[in-house]
């Protein structure tokens, strides 16, 4: 662009925006002309609509003056109750506007679970409920209206839940569903692979899948986004949609009316009748959030502000070219004296990256860099002969939390009790002797006390004269990898989900109570454990209800033991008890304690069972001489207390007569 350019530019641009400025002043004087600028959009009052009664229908609510009705406790934001109990919702304040349209009163029965409601309406003790989907065997008991609440199902997971994006998805995963809703038996109908996960409330379904008891939760739209909001559960999503059309014609709520009064059912109709599209919207408005239309007035002050933004974005440009050309009228000397500039720093940058290259290439920095990047794990150090430290390497703070000063210090200060620490100055000696020494471990506090393991590689330092000037060290954090060795320790004695020794253990240990009671001459009682009922509870509830089911009993049955009695998880709802020392008259108060407290019932979320057990016992040496003949009398035992509903059966020889 030539230099004679600009100002011309500048003179054509200031005279399109004093003609940009005088259009919109016609405009907003247009504006304000016709309609008023202070007062655009006039509000006008529509009048109540009637409902338009026969004599017959007025005559009929005149003679019930108490019309009772009822209200889903759990339906949020439809109809649920709030704080202080009382209920609120979309439901209750469309019922309260036909209440007023149509002048009678509503009596609401009390609050009761779902199933109660039903019966209860079912029985006439309630004459109307305000939510109920229109299904065929409702309505031998029920007239219903034209659906007036539209659903849709949705699809909740969490939020970094990325394998679930359409119902197909669902297959093979633990879905929650509200225990006595319709939509429930349609999911199981339409997926039978999914496995349910039942609860007692749509919030509880949620809360299931925020705390990974389930994969998915199956709710209503609407209600997912009030609890949502309400109990603050942002690790949740809407995934999908369940149904492909978004919205399910057979879960929409109508208003149910016992069906001896299909009189009210008409009158109930055609007070919905009245009911325009804007007043449903205003209703929902207030428990569903949705989208403010933008008013008159608003447009106008857009247009302003748009106006006002392509005004600051031509004066930008103005300026713009304004500043180019005070640059284009910039010196020759001034820009052979930035050249000048230029030209010596990278007279300067060509020193500097020579000066690095030669550093990058020497031995120790590279190691000590290769060190540095690994500052999560590895940290370095230098030590003289006197085992001084002469350098540690920043990362050992990122390790252990202390500065260099500290741990140079007050290293010893840090290391544990634990025995292995004793051999690190052996080790730094043998060093300094030029004797090599595989990489050794030490066991350290760090900044906050935790323990951390180290595994540590001595290197000697030697002068140009070939004699040691110290070590060179790299410390490697394995606390990680011990925790992991620890745990598969842990995990080939122990049972995972309860805790309690597993077989492998079990063997070990009644080989060694076998052998003790041999030598001194004691007793050893073997108890054979199995749950009565699991498998319904576990088929019926879920394996998440059955897997705690298995982690309270074993609580409860290592409250009875003593410390020196061991309790096993042989598989499944078996579990094994070996007594040291403790003969038959010894083994019988275990036994009974062990059965009141498996008695007890078991409470999950909203439901409460009951289970008990079979308990066999067998005892060395009355019994059996080996710990294998132990365990099979002690089941046999077990089985026999099973089939005889004993609680608890001794072996004895007859038990055994009986088995062949």
């Amino acid at each position: 662009m030539s230099r004679s350019y600009f100002p011309i530019l500048e003179t054509n641009l200031a005279q399109a925006m004093r003609y940009l400025i005088t259009l919109f002043l016609i405009f907003l004087l247009n504006v304000a002309a016709a309609d008023g600028f202070d007062d655009i959009v006039l509000a006008r009052n529509k009048p109540d609509p009637v409902v338009q009664l026969t004599v017959k229908e007025r005559k009929w609510l005149a003679n019930h003056k108490k019309i009772r009705i009822a209200y889903d406790d759990s339906l949020p934001p439809y109809s649920f109750l709030n704080d202080s109990g009382q209920p609120e919702g979309i439901a209750v304040e469309v019922m309260n506007t036909l209440s007023k349209r149509l002048g009678i009163k509503f009596e609401i029965y009390p609050n009761a679970p779902w199933n109660k409601l039903y019966e209860a309406a079912a029985a006439h003790k309630v004459d109307v409920v305000a939510t109920m989907v229109n299904r065929p065997d409702r309505r031998h008991w029920f007239n219903f209206t034209h659906p007036y609440l539209k659903k849709s199902l949705v699809i909740m997971t969490k939020r970094d839940n990325v394998t679930i994006k359409n119902r197909a998805d669902l297959v093979g995963k633990t879905v929650t569903m509200v225990k006595g809703y319709q939509y429930t038996d349609q999911v199981i109908k339409e997926l039978p692979s999914v496995t349910p996960y039942f609860v007692g409330s749509m919030l509880n379904g949620l809360k299931a899948v925020s705390t990974e008891k389930a994969d998915a939760a199956i709710t209503f739209m609407a209600t997912a986004n009030y609890l949502q909001t309400k109990y603050l559960l942002t690790d949740l999503k809407i995934a999908a949609f369940y149904d492909s059309n978004n919205i399910n014609e057979s879960i929409n709520e109508s208003i149910a009316v016992r069906n001896d009064w299909p009189t009210l059912t008409a009158i109930l109709q055609k007070a919905l009748d009245t009911l325009s599209e804007e007043e449903m919207q205003n209703i929902h408005a207030k428990w569903v959030p949705s989208i403010k239309p933008t008013t008159d007035h608003e447009l106008i002050w857009k247009v302003v502000a748009a106006f006002i933004t392509v005004l600051v974005l031509l004066l930008l440009w103005i300026a713009r070219v304004r500043r180019q050309n005070r640059k284009i009228k910039l010196s020759k000397t001034e820009i052979q004296t930035t050249n000048k500039i230029l030209q010596t720093l990278k007279t300067d940058l060509e020193h500097l990256v020579l000066k690095r290259t030669a550093e990058l290439n020497s031995s120790e920095h590279k190691f000590r860099s290769l060190v540095e990047n690994l500052r999560n794990e590895y940290f370095f150090y230098q030590r003289d002969c006197e085992g001084i430290f002469t350098y540690i390497s920043p990362s050992m703070t990122t390790i252990l939390g202390y500065t260099a000063d500290e741990f140079m210090t007050h290293y010893h200060e840090y290391l544990t009790d634990n025995p292995i620490n004793l051999k690190i100055n052996e080790y730094s000696k043998r060093c300094i002797q030029d004797m090599p020494n595989s990489p050794f471990q030490l066991e350290i506090y760090n900044a906050q006390r935790n323990i951390h393991w180290l595994e540590v590689t001595d290197t000697p330092v030697y002068d140009e004269y070939g004699n040691c000037i110290g070590v060179d060290g790299i410390v490697h954090d394995i606390t990680v990898r011990k925790q992991a060795d620890d745990r598969l320790i842990w995990l080939s004695n122990y049972d995972e989900l309860t805790g309690l020794a597993n077989r492998r253990l079990f063997a070990e240990q009644l080989q060694q109570a076998i052998n003790m009671a041999h030598r001194t001459k004691f007793s050893v009682s073997l108890f054979y454990l199995d749950l009565d009922r699991f498998k319904f509870v576990n088929d019926s509830m879920g394996h998440a209800v059955g897997d705690e089911v298995l982690k309270e009993t074993a609580r409860r049955i290592s409250s009875t033991l003593r410390n020196s009695d061991i309790a096993v998880r042989l598989g499944g709802d078996e579990f094994a008890l070996l007594l040291p020392e403790t003969d038959a008259d010894g083994a019988a108060p275990v036994a009974e304690k062990i059965l009141k407290k498996l008695r007890e019932p078991y409470i999950f979320e909203e439901t409460e069972f009951t289970l008990g057990a079979s308990i066999g016992i067998a005892v060395y040496p009355q019994n059996a001489n080996s710990g294998e003949a132990l365990v099979h009398l002690a089941d046999t035992a077990m089985y026999h207390a099973k089939q005889e509903k004993l609680g608890v059966s001794f072996y004895s020889e007859s038990l055994q007569q009986k088995t062949l």
